[in-house]
């Protein structure tokens, strides 16, 4: 009898546990799985761990240099050895190449402006509303918001015990900013200056292969900016220059002419000027 008791009790056990395991898999076995290939897949793709920081100040580089002028915009660099023979023009890209072996790519607002929830809309034939209505109106509000959003999301943010919906919105919002951040693996930072909000990707003081800046305007045009230095080049790009383009980033309807006026340095000029005339 005692056997018999032992033996039901048992298989009454394993009963139990096969239903707790169905319904847990039920109720929450998405969340479990995606937050586990989550958390797996940030061990080699570091930006998924990343979240944008402030970006430090650091002071400008107001050597001599030049104007770059493409697809609408101009930006100056602190270097006056460009090689004109060797710059690319195509569409809203151009490749800016200097004598030092530093090399600049400057990609300008898509047509009509599109961002990356667009893309998203038409890669996944969804362009509906629905992945709108998923990541919430914030969120979506501009394409700033959301790259914003996307960024700031990481693999601790998808867990066994939240909603199916959240899962799949945070995981969504991961898998974007894998495959549309370029780089990060050495840091990743949020910029606000006077005419542009963004993200820098790497640091360049730690060596990165390349640095890049994604920027939005106050009309949410984006502007698209890497900078690296080929493999036999000894000139490093500081954070001082990339802030030199940071600054002077603006629209203009100069034609693609290089060099241009060095207007960062008339700017500083003009303004102790007129510093030394109020005293």
């Amino acid at each position: 009898m005692a056997k018999r008791f032992f033996l039901s009790r048992t298989f009454l056990i394993t009963i139990a546990t096969i239903f707790g395991i169905l319904a847990y898999a039920y109720l929450w076995g998405t969340q479990t799985v995606l937050a586990f290939t989550l958390r797996h897949q940030a061990k080699k793709l570091f930006i998924l761990r990343e979240k944008p920081v402030p970006l430090r100040s650091i002071p400008v580089n107001s050597d001599e240099g030049v104007t770059l002028v493409h697809s609408d915009f101009a930006f100056e660099v602190p270097w006056q050895d460009i090689d004109l023979a060797n710059c690319k023009y195509g569409g809203n890209m151009a490749v800016f190449r200097f004598r030092s072996g530093r090399t600049i790519d400057f990609f300008g607002p898509g047509k009509n402006h599109e961002g990356l929830l667009s893309a998203l809309e038409k890669s996944t034939g969804n362009d509906n509303g629905d992945l709108r209505r998923l990541f919430g109106e914030e969120a979506t509000k501009t394409n700033y918001a959301f790259h914003r959003t996307l960024l700031e999301a990481t693999p601790d943010d998808v867990t066994p015990f939240e909603s199916q919906r959240e899962a799949i919105r945070s995981s969504m919002l991961l898998m974007v900013k894998a495959i549309s951040s370029i780089g990060g693996e050495t840091g990743l930072f949020e910029l606000d200056s006077k005419d542009w909000n963004g993200f820098q990707f790497d640091d360049p003081s730690m060596k990165p292969k390349k640095v890049t800046l994604e920027l939005y305007d106050s009309e949410d045009r984006h502007v698209e900016i890497l900078f690296y230095s080929d493999s036999m080049s000894s000139s490093e790009i500081t954070q001082a220059d990339i802030n030199r383009t940071i600054q002077t980033l603006r629209r203009t309807k100069e034609p693609q002419t290089i060099p241009l006026e060095n207007t960062f340095r008339k700017q500083q000029a003009d303004t102790q000027s007129s510093g030394a005339g109020s005293q």
